[in-house]
């Protein structure tokens, strides 16, 4: 396998959402989740269209191994999470969190899930394609340009095995 090295850490996020079921060019029928916007009389933008076309029905959960600081501990395992609603109807959870990304974010969002790494955070896709995230045990709303920017804040302080990354 690569050695870590060789592998930066956004070709590891890469990696990552590979082995949950995303792909290049990943265009998904999102046409019952279409029809249930226009019967509920919610708006779909198309930041939050391709978002979904693109990364819903990825794997839930999907596992990683990284190195401890403390070398002799060795390797652990470690979970990501991708819950990207799949009806636009769906309860959101973390209400408070996505009221807070709203007041936040200066433009109309729309309201993607949940994903992130141990505690995953309340996301939102704006209008203009920037993804916000915020996490229950923080007052930050953090702004990425895209899912795995986001992913490379979350995981940064992991030391990745990158072999871990493959089916």
């Amino acid at each position: 396998m690569e050695n870590i090295e060789e592998v930066t850490k956004r070709e590891q996020m890469t990696l990552l959402l590979k082995k949950a079921g995303w792909y290049p060019n990943r265009k998904i029928n999102i046409s019952n989740f279409e029809r249930q916007c226009i019967e509920n009389g919610i708006e779909l933008f198309d930041s939050a269209q391709k978002f979904l076309e693109q990364f819903t029905g990825l794997d839930k959960t999907v596992y990683f191994k990284s190195y401890h600081p403390v070398k002799e501990i060795g390797l652990s395992l470690h979970d990501y999470s991708f819950y990207f609603i799949s009806s636009p109807t769906e309860e959101i959870d973390f209400v408070d969190d996505y009221k807070a990304i709203l007041d936040f974010a200066n433009e109309d969002c729309f309201y993607l899930g949940e994903s992130g790494y141990h505690y995953p955070a309340v996301v939102a896709i704006g209008r203009s394609g920037k993804l916000y995230f915020k996490h229950d045990y923080s007052e930050d709303v953090w702004v990425f340009n895209d899912l795995i920017e986001s992913m490379e804040r979350e995981l940064g302080h992991h030391n990745i095995e990158t072999s871990s990354l493959y089916k």
